[in-house]
């Protein structure tokens, strides 16, 4: 869900290596070639910032308490992702997606702290200025792992790095599949709810369609976020001028009372063309 980096000039790029052939693209969105999933970054011009060394995560001397090392990643990624915001109608500080990825596998059952790490952590490489090397080096090479598994290529498109999340889907470790499930469930969600200013219905059901590929595939990894998915996708709606539209058209079922509820009420209210924004707050 990233809007790739500027290319900085320089050097020719190495060639790509070669991939499997693209599913489908009535699954990916081809109507916007020039975008990814990208319900995420707001301000993705961090990337190209210089590394700030003004404050340390080195992983302390000796034994850490879950407690506190939890903390230190969350601040970690809170110090990385600190001028980000999704593109909903709240401009959400970026910081609670993936605070939310990692409750969403504590609250389902997982108690391994690697993964909910890495959940917090799933896209400091790939959306800030940050490496692998950096990972290893604070949080450990285990932590590590997980997080190169659910980083994306940024020198690929919107349209291949979806292709790519379906090939190598079932390759990943089960870890990884477990931090992808709560990725998906919580942009799912978050979508349905209110989706990123200026999506049409076409764009948010490529989506749906698009991520149930990929969640079906790690599905194994985790039933219980499994189950959750799968109830989201035959129920999920979404509200575009004033009409609601089923988020998944291939499997979800009639609109409720109760999935009504859930859409976000503002953007029910949005007038065409309106880009609504909160107030912003200064302290």
């Amino acid at each position: 869900m990233n809007t790739p980096p500027p290319e900085s000039s320089g050097s020719t790029p190495a060639p790509a290596p070669t991939r499997a052939a693209a599913p489908s693209p009535s699954y990916l969105g081809l109507h916007h070639p020039h975008h990814d999933d990208d319900i995420r970054l707001h301000s993705p011009a961090l990337r190209q910032s210089p590394p700030l060394d003004e404050r340390q995560h080195e992983c302390p001397q000796g034994h850490e308490p879950p407690l506190a090392l939890m903390l230190r990643t969350v601040d970690f990624a809170a110090y990385k992702h600190r001028c980000q915001r999704r593109k909903d109608l709240d401009q959400t500080p970026y910081i609670n997606h993936t605070i939310a990825v990692a409750e969403l596998l504590s609250s389902t059952g997982v108690t391994d702290i690697r993964v909910l790490q890495a959940a917090v952590l799933h896209d400091t490489v790939e959306d800030t200025h940050t490496t692998i090397d950096e990972v290893i080096r604070v949080f450990g090479p285990e932590v590590a792992a997980i997080v190169e598994e659910c980083t994306d290529d940024t020198t690929l498109s919107g349209l291949e790095r979806k292709a790519e999340q379906l090939r190598t889907a079932p390759l990943k470790s089960k870890e990884a599949q477990q931090v992808k499930l709560a990725d998906k469930l919580h942009n799912l969600e978050s979508i349905s709810r209110s989706p990123p200013v200026g999506w049409t219905v076409r764009r948010v059901q490529a989506y749906f369609v698009w991520a149930k590929q990929v969640t079906d595939i790690c599905a194994p990894s985790h039933p219980p976020l499994a189950e959750r998915l799968q109830r989201l996708y035959e129920t999920a709606h979404t509200r575009v001028n004033g009409e609601y539209f089923p988020c998944h058209p291939d499997v979800c079922g009639p609109l409720t009372d109760e999935e009504k509820k859930r859409v976000d009420p503002r953007f029910a209210l949005c007038a065409a063309g309106d880009k609504p924004c909160p107030s912003p707050i200064f302290f």
